[in-house]
């Protein structure tokens, strides 16, 4: 249910009426992740960076 939230708000951000130019423009990119607590690892769900 925490990766479905966090997905949901980085397309809230992503659609956003101040964001969603910069996004489309590549001048802002919204990625979303999940820190483990347990882990200290960290999940990249959408928006990760191409190399």
């Amino acid at each position: 249910m925490t990766r479905v939230h966090i997905k949901r708000t980085a397309g809230d951000l992503q659609t956003n009426a101040d964001l969603a130019p910069l996004v489309r423009n590549g001048d802002l990119a919204v990625v979303s992740a999940y820190y483990s607590l347990d882990t200290g690892q960290v999940e990249v769900l959408t928006g990760a960076p191409s190399a």
